[in-house]
Order: C-alpha cells, then sequence, then structure tokens
C-alpha cells in the first residue's frame, strides 16, 4: 500500500476510534457511577456541586483469635492458657456517618465526616460472672480533599488527603465488677476517639464501561504525636478494589475485597498499669491490638436518575472476613453491614461530576 494511502487509512481509524471516547466520557449519572456505599473518598464532584450523605454501619465481633487460630473463651481466663481474669466475649459496635461533600471547582472536592460511634462490650470472668460496659458519643471529624489527576478517556484518577482531628473522646468510662462501683477509664477499643490528629493520604482509580465499572482505592492513616493518655493508635494501611454490573438505569450489583494491617498501640495508657499488672483483661494491653485482614462482599446501589428525587443515591453493602491475623487474644470481627444514603445537587455551574 502506498505511503500516501496508509497514513490516510491510519488517520481514518483513529479518528473512528475517538468519536466513542468523546462521546462515552466517564459519567457518574448511572448507579454505579458511585462506588459501594463502604468506600469513602470513592469520587469528586463537578464545580457548584453539594452532596449530603447518611450512612449507617453495624460491625459484630464475637469470639477471639490468637493469631489465626480461633481461641474459646475459658482458654483466654485460664490459668493453664492466656491467664486472664476477664475476657471479652462479644462487642456489636454501631456507627452513625454524616458526610457533606462541596466542590469549588472541576478538580477540587472537599468533603467532611463526622461519626457518631456506640459499642458494647460482653465480658466473662474466671469466676463465671458476667458484665457489659458501653460507651458512645461523637468520634473523630474527618477533612478531607479530593484531587483529579487525570481523566484518561472513560476512567478518572484522583488523590486523597484528609486530616482526622480529635474530636472523639479518649476518656470513656464505665463500672466493673472489681471497680467498686466506681467508674474506671474503659479500655483501648471502647475508647470512641484517638486523641491524635492523623494524616490520611490515598488514591482512587475508577473506571467505567457500558454495563460494568471498577475501581481501587489504597489508602493510610497515620498518627501524629501521642495523645493526652500518653500513646497512640497504630497506624492503618489498607486497600480495595470492586467491580461493578449496572442491572439498569436504577439498579446496580457489585462486588469488592478489602485488605487492611494495622499496628499495635505505641505507649500506654496509665491508667492501666494495674489492671496491666495483674493480666486483668487482654483489651488494655497495648501489644495486643495490631492485627491484619482481608474482607470481601456483595453491594447494591440504587440511583433515581430523573423527576424530583434526580441524582437520590441509597447503597449497602455485606463484607465477610475470609481471612484475619489477630494480635491477641482480640475479639474477631464477624461481618460488617452498611447501609447509606447520598443526595447531591448544584449550586453553581454544572453541577454534574467531571
Amino acid at each position: 500500500m502506498p505511503t500516501r494511502s496508509l497514513g490516510a487509512a491510519l488517520a481514518a481509524a483513529l479518528f473512528l476510534f475517538a468519536l466513542p471516547l468523546h462521546a462515552q466520557s466517564w459519567t457518574s449519572q448511572r448507579p454505579d457511577g458511585h462506588a459501594p456505599i463502604g468506600v469513602m473518598g470513592d469520587h469528586t464532584h463537578g464545580a457548584g456541586e453539594v452532596m449530603f450523605s447518611y450512612r449507617y454501619m453495624f460491625m459484630p465481633m464475637e469470639g477471639s483469635l490468637l493469631g489465626t487460630d480461633e481461641i474459646a473463651d475459658a482458654d483466654v481466663i485460664s490459668p493453664t492458657g492466656s491467664n486472664f481474669l476477664v475476657t471479652p466475649t462479644e462487642m456489636p459496635m454501631q456507627m452513625h456517618m454524616l458526610g457533606a461533600m462541596f466542590a469549588p471547582a472541576n478538580d477540587l472536592t472537599l468533603m467532611l465526616m463526622v461519626p457518631l460511634v456506640f459499642s458494647e462490650m460482653d465480658h466473662v470472668t474466671r469466676m463465671g460472672g458476667t458484665f457489659q460496659t458501653e460507651s458512645g458519643g461523637l468520634g473523630d471529624v474527618k477533612l478531607s480533599a479530593l484531587y483529579t489527576l487525570a481523566r484518561p478517556g472513560r476512567s478518572r484518577i484522583h488523590a486523597n488527603l484528609g486530616v482526622s482531628f480529635p474530636t472523639g473522646s479518649i476518656d470513656e468510662q464505665d463500672v466493673n465488677p472489681m471497680s467498686m462501683g466506681n467508674e474506671v477509664r474503659l479500655p483501648y477499643p471502647m475508647q470512641i476517639g484517638s486523641g491524635t490528629f492523623d494524616v490520611m493520604p490515598g488514591v482512587t482509580y475508577l473506571g467505567q464501561a457500558d454495563a460494568f465499572s471498577w475501581g481501587s482505592q489504597v489508602s493510610a492513616k497515620v498518627r501524629l504525636g501521642e495523645n493526652s493518655n500518653d500513646y497512640r493508635f497504630g497506624n492503618v494501611y489498607g486497600g480495595t478494589a470492586w467491580g461493578a454490573y449496572k442491572i439498569n438505569d436504577l439498579v446496580s450489583a457489585s462486588v469488592r475485597a478489602e485488605a487492611m494491617t494495622w499496628g499495635d498501640v505505641d505507649g500506654a495508657d496509665p491508667a492501666y498499669a494495674m489492671a496491666v499488672a495483674n493480666r486483668v483483661v487482654p483489651t488494655v494491653f497495648s501489644d495486643l491490638r495490631g492485627g491484619t485482614r482481608l474482607d470481601a462482599g456483595l453491594g447494591v446501589n440504587f440511583f433515581v436518575p430523573s423527576g424530583s428525587l434526580h441524582n437520590l443515591r441509597v447503597g449497602a453493602e455485606v463484607m465477610l472476613p475470609v481471612f484475619q491475623d489477630l494480635d491477641g487474644p482480640q475479639l474477631e470481627v464477624d461481618s460488617m453491614i452498611e447501609v447509606g444514603l447520598q443526595y447531591s445537587f448544584g449550586l453553581f455551574g454544572d453541577g454534574h461530576s467531571h
């Protein structure tokens, strides 16, 4: 083929290939235009768009692990076992998360998350007694910026950078059978906040086809300094990936996997010194808080594409641990259930995600 003809053919092919890429750009205006509801900071907005959200998360924990092995409650409190006087048996945790997002420009979205956290912990003693402690209130408020790095074809890449503020209490107290009717400091997992400023960097990738979408996110939570009780929680590192199928313009279904690892507590709360010396309960030991977990689950998103409720979204997701390795004895997670509502509207500009 003559060079001129070959060049013309290549130019025509490139032109035809580019047409669908331009006509079918990435869009949020579909049910899978947002990630599964359990993923935070997954999407950005167009200039002038505002989104308010509410999420409810329920995470029950029951039974203990020592590494990857289950350990019976009786073995945790046995003098010939782990030799503690008390062990937690279960801990249902609930969180209500209020959120707001606003995009002052197409490339920048700001996100505010305000959590309310409520926990209960059931215990059994070596003498066979049982008791429960409770905590609840405002958790650590988080403010993040999401900045678009690239928009290659039908995909998006944005950076996440957030700060967690120490608004949650680290002085939660309750009565236990050994406190003589007095309230005492609850152990690490029953505290509502971290007590430190935490930096939360990450990167998110989104891809889309006509009936499918996919994405991934890597993130971290890095603790800065010690809190007022002389410790800091371990850093958290994680990654998640998902795929979704757009069933129709209203509904999509998703599958997701998530891996995370977190460190032990650095330092120690002096309020636990006597309980540690007498091996009262594993939850006050700073070196029994770290671990690694791999979760997998299913989700569904509902989207209202038009009408008076245009841009209203409802999401639900169930995640189950498929692997846990805990510095224990430590309570293991049984499942995570999350449901949420999201509603967006434009203040100025076109009000659509870009």
